[in-house]
């Protein structure tokens, strides 16, 4: 039995898995992250692996504690036997959260390219081509993080929740902030989707993240959306890197 955890910037997503079964999917606020897992771990006593990919590096401490008990520690990172060819200049400064969903596309899509756009806090676009080779990506500003710009950086400028709107033309300071990010991200992301298809041709494109779900189901029917794509990436990197 395996606990896999993804800890974000403002969220974790909690995976339960008995072999390829998952059996428990929760998503938790930070705040609430420690009672989470201690309580999954002491009413799992079974458990035989923990892996866990921590973007912002502040969990390890929490963890340590478990190491040598009755479940093993993986921690993911760079280090690791990894399922694809890291080209990055700065290797070891790929996040976990990126080396999670790369090893994920590896494991289902071999010898295909893959555009992999994952919608958090960030938005990261992350190409592995058809020899399974990664030459890097780009990180853009996420949803929230555009609202909150346009609210800290002006004077005047409201402080919103995200909304989808059906036109690009705000008929109001509010419907033009709705439309300048909503149509800038879809905009950005048929961008990097037409650039890759000009350069490589025949291209699956994934698309997850917590945000995903605020695109267009127009843009979402033409890729694939994987809601557990981070759990498929951190399981396989178990299975490269331990004898489970």
């Amino acid at each position: 039995m395996y606990l896999i955890i993804d800890i974000g910037n403002t969220l974790a997503k909690l995976f339960l898995y008995q072999e390829n079964q998952c059996l428990l999917q929760e998503k938790v606020a930070l705040t609430q992250f420690n009672y989470k897992v201690v309580l999954l771990i002491k009413s799992h006593p079974k458990l035989q692996w923990i892996v866990y990919s921590d973007v912002g590096h502040k969990y390890s401490s929490f963890f340590q504690k478990y190491e040598g008990g009755a479940c093993a520690v993986m921690r993911v990172n760079s280090r690791l036997q990894l399922p694809f060819v890291n080209k990055y200049e700065t290797p070891y400064s790929l996040g976990s959260d990126r080396i999670v969903l790369l090893s994920a596309a590896a494991k289902l899509y071999p010898n295909t390219p893959v555009l992999i756009i994952d919608l958090g806090t960030c938005i990261t676009y992350d190409f592995l081509d058809e020899n399974a080779v990664y030459e890097g990506g780009a990180i853009s500003p996420g949803f929230e993080m555009r609202y909150e710009a346009l609210h800290q950086q002006t004077a005047m400028l409201p402080k919103l929740e995200s909304k989808a709107v059906a036109s690009p033309v705000g008929k109001s300071t509010s419907d033009a902030i709705h439309a300048g990010v909503f149509f800038g991200i879809l905009g950005e992301i048929n961008a990097r989707i037409s650039y890759y298809k000009q350069q490589f041709g025949s291209l699956t494109v994934i698309l997850t993240g917590g945000d995903a779900n605020k695109l267009p189901k127009t843009l979402k029917n033409s890729i694939f959306a994987h809601q557990n794509f981070v759990a498929v990436g951190m399981l396989h990197l178990l299975e490269l890197n331990t004898d489970s």
